[in-house]
């Protein structure tokens, strides 16, 4: 465990430098807007706004991580992150449909831009991203979170650069127009990445099945070991990204050692796939028959009601009281 920490220390001093220095660019720009009358700067400001909130939440996934799962929460805390990350999307929506708006007035009506100021601005931040994106190349290697935060900082640094380009072409030709329609390319920008955070975000809590986890690739490892016949049943749960749970059904051979199999079904998707959770059902062919003809009793489940009321327990709670007296 040891040698982990510091890692772990590292990566996050790492994020949150880079969370800051996005914070500074995000105050910058939105006063470089104010000040230059720029909607492109103010969406720009609002683009590294996307980029604060993946930090968050990807120092939030960092710390979560260490949290371990208990009797409440048998699969940790990750799912707060998909949580965290479906707020965002909904905020994220609201910001790019208001610049969206702002641009369309902005475009017909008469906007004040003052190009210099706007180019000091957009290249001041353009600035501190470079240095930001320089603290995470190096460790955006070692994970898959600490990877969409990078990915989220090169996206800013072309939505500055974008914003340089459109103060140089105002400066030069005097359109205005111009900062409109940059702000409608980073508005439908902004749009396209939270939907796709929102779209992630539901499939992941309502469980839908992901095409993240190579079943395929899964399935060559468990069907060579010795006594099993087929593979009915995986359920991938992606419980955030990165993480998931598996359950396994697996029809074996009468004479299949079953612990032997269960072992290394656990060997295979902890060691080989980094699977935390891992649940294996082992049965013969013939109980895979048996269990297909039960049927699920439906009337309680059509009034959302899944209590298991019967006779027998309600008489069985009713002979504990009379022993207690």
């Amino acid at each position: 465990m040891t040698n982990k920490r510091p890692k772990r220390r590292k990566l996050i001093f790492f994020l949150s430098l880079s969370g800051l220095l996005s914070v500074m660019i995000f105050f910058i720009e939105w006063v470089g807007s104010e000040e230059s009358g720029s909607l492109a700067l103010f969406a720009d400001a609002g683009h590294i706004f996307t980029d604060v909130f993946a930090h968050i939440i990807s120092l939030f996934a960092l710390l979560i991580a260490s949290k371990k799962p208990n009797q409440k929460y048998p699969f940790g805390f990750h799912r707060f992150e998909v949580i965290a990350a479906f707020l965002n999307g909904l905020l994220l929506i609201g910001i790019a449909l208001f610049i969206l708006y702002e641009s369309y007035v902005r475009y017909y009506g008469e906007a004040h831009v003052e190009a210099e100021t706007m180019l000091v601005y957009s290249l001041i931040g353009f600035a501190i991203n470079l240095i930001s994106a320089g603290l995470l190349v190096g460790v955006s290697k070692t994970s898959l979170n600490l990877k969409s935060a990078y990915l989220h900082v090169i996206s800013d640094l072309l939505g500055t650069l974008a914003v340089i380009f459109g103060a140089v072409l105002i400066h030069f030709t005097g359109v205005k127009q111009i900062d409109s329609i940059l702000s409608i390319l980073l508005g439908l920008f902004i749009l396209k990445t939270s939907y796709g955070i929102v779209k992630e975000s539901v499939q992941i809590l309502i469980e839908a099945d992901t095409s993240d986890f190579d079943k395929t690739h899964l399935l060559e490892h468990i069907q060579v070991l010795d006594g099993i016949q087929t593979v009915p049943k995986i359920t991938v749960r992606k419980l955030t990204s990165g993480v998931f749970s598996v359950e396994l059904q697996i029809a074996v051979q009468e004479k299949a050692n079953r612990d032997q199999i269960t072992l290394e079904i656990h060997k295979v998707l902890k060691e080989e796939f980094g699977v935390p959770f891992v649940s294996v059902e082992i049965i013969s062919s013939k109980m895979l028959t048996k269990l297909e003809s039960v049927t699920i009793r439906e009337t309680e489940r059509e009034f959302g009601h899944h209590g298991h009321e019967h006779g027998h327990s309600h008489d069985h709670r009713k002979t504990k009281h009379a022993h207690h007296h």
